[in-house]
């Protein structure tokens, strides 16, 4: 099937086509394995209970949600607009044997997945931010809707437009900060200018008005993470350190107000029965 993609999305493709070989390796350090690890365990509670219930990972890269959705004993379709990420994971798949046939890929923009059916899966994830990224946020939201089944959850990521501000101060350019407050845009930087997209940001009470405009029962929206460890990463270096620093996070989870300082927002959510 021929796509079409605006300069955005092309842009976005082009660059995650480039980096695909290598997308495993720029997040293999111990903060993104806490990261993960925050990530997994508020998506955990939402599997299907069902194991004949299907799953989609959403701009899913290089696989790394869809494979553990898979891996757990759901069949798991796997889409991204870049096919240099699609053919990461069909590698993986192809590597996983027997278990690998229960996925499926598709080369596919999140605001247009016409040729998936209504009502198709019970959990879609979208991290990564692909919300962020894609060209339409509203509508990248109404095609999650359409696509889950009732009573099923989404799990998705976004950028947080309150964590970013700082960028903007540190810039030192008032008419920016002006621009990002007000419009919540802002852009990837990246040194190839034909693969530079635009990025859209959200506070937590936007994100969250987003999905219930959908139609969404949103049932959570979290920051990750609250602990900015990247500051120093010396901290993950002690024994246990993952351990004992997702415990820290997870309390201060427990106040919503904590998800302000975050760069990042995962919200869940239910597609009324």
């Amino acid at each position: 099937m021929k796509r079409n993609f605006d300069k955005g999305s092309r842009a976005s493709r082009k660059y995650h086509d480039r980096v695909a070989a290598k997308y495993d390796e720029i997040y293999a350090d111990p903060f993104w394995a806490f990261h993960d690890e925050i990530t997994w365990r508020l998506v955990k509670p939402h599997l299907p209970r069902d194991l004949s219930a299907k799953c989609i990972d959403l701009g899913c890269g290089t696989g790394k949600w869809g494979l553990k959705t898979l891996k757990s004993g759901f069949a798991t379709c796997f889409l991204d607009n870049s096919p240099g990420m699609i053919e990461q994971v069909k590698q993986k798949l192809e590597e996983m044997g027997p278990k690998g046939r229960k996925g499926t890929t598709i080369v596919a923009d999140i605001v247009d997945m016409s040729e998936i059916p209504d009502a198709q899966f019970a959990l879609v994830m979208a991290m990564g931010d692909p919300l962020s990224i894609c060209s339409d946020p509203v509508r990248a939201v109404r095609e999650m809707a359409r696509i889950l089944a009732p009573d099923g959850v989404a799990c998705v990521t976004a950028d947080n437009r309150l964590g970013g501000i700082d960028h903007y101060i540190q810039r030192g350019n008032l008419d920016a900060l002006e621009q990002f407050v007000r419009t919540g845009k802002t852009r990837w930087l990246t040194s190839e200018e034909e693969e530079r997209f635009e990025l859209t940001t959200f506070t937590p009470s936007q994100l969250r008005r987003l999905f219930e405009s959908a139609g969404f029962e949103v049932l959570d929206v979290a920051g990750k993470t609250i602990l900015p460890l990247r500051a120093n990463r010396t901290l993950l270096e002690h024994p246990d350190a993952i351990k004992r620093l997702v415990r820290l996070e997870l309390e201060l989870q427990k106040d919503p107000a904590s998800a302000g300082r975050c760069g990042h927002l995962q919200i869940t959510a239910r597609k009324p029965a």
